[in-house]
């Protein structure tokens, strides 16, 4: 199983995975601003004893609710990758959600009366993927780097712990998923 792993939105280092060293998850100004910090990072995407994609379920929902023609650019490039696979497959079918509309769990989301309970209820009584959990929502809107950053408040974590959101671009994803890696120049000091 793959960890939920970045790089910082500053330095564009690894947040590495289980090693104690601050690191800070910022915090949008109309959620509160400021940051919040985990010491060690776990690879699970908890932080300061909260889920990162419950906060960016949370922090989108008003704006997603209003768009539901919001598209996802990864589901995009899935859609285009399967009409030419299509073309020697004609048999092959995969459906994709290419706007937040077109998931099952979103009625109930971009219903903005209704709490979080409420939301993970109506997922669970309509059979809204494997995991009908609020975090569920949070991976399928931005797992995807292409995806997190189409949002208007992405997923953005540091090692600074002045470090202000709306100064920050997004944290990439890490592609050695917060296992530790190392530079030729890394390697040379070991």
């Amino acid at each position: 199983m793959g960890q939920f792993s970045w790089l910082d939105c500053i330095t564009k280092k690894q947040i590495v995975d289980n090693r104690w060293r601050d690191v800070y998850v910022l915090v949008p100004k109309e959620f509160g601003g400021g940051h919040i910090v985990e010491h060690c990072y776990d690879g699970y995407g908890n932080f300061g004893g909260h889920d990162i994609y419950d906060l960016v379920a949370a922090w989108n929902r008003e704006y997603l609710s209003k768009h539901p023609e919001h598209v996802f650019p990864a589901a995009q490039k899935r859609k285009e990758w399967l009409e030419q696979y299509h073309k020697d497959h004609p048999e092959y079918q995969e459906h994709v959600e290419l706007t937040v509309a077109e998931n099952k769990w979103y009625p109930a989301y971009a219903d903005l009366t209704k709490t979080r309970e409420e939301v993970v209820e109506y997922m669970k009584e309509n059979n809204c993927g494997y995991f009908p959990e609020w975090r569920t929502i949070g991976i399928e809107i931005a797992c995807y780097e292409e995806d997190n950053s189409a949002l208007p408040f992405p997923i953005k974590i540091t090692h600074d712990p002045n470090a202000v959101y709306e100064e920050c671009g997004i944290s990439p994803y890490d592609p050695d998923q917060g296992w530790e890696s190392y530079d030729d120049e890394d390697e040379d000091e070991l």
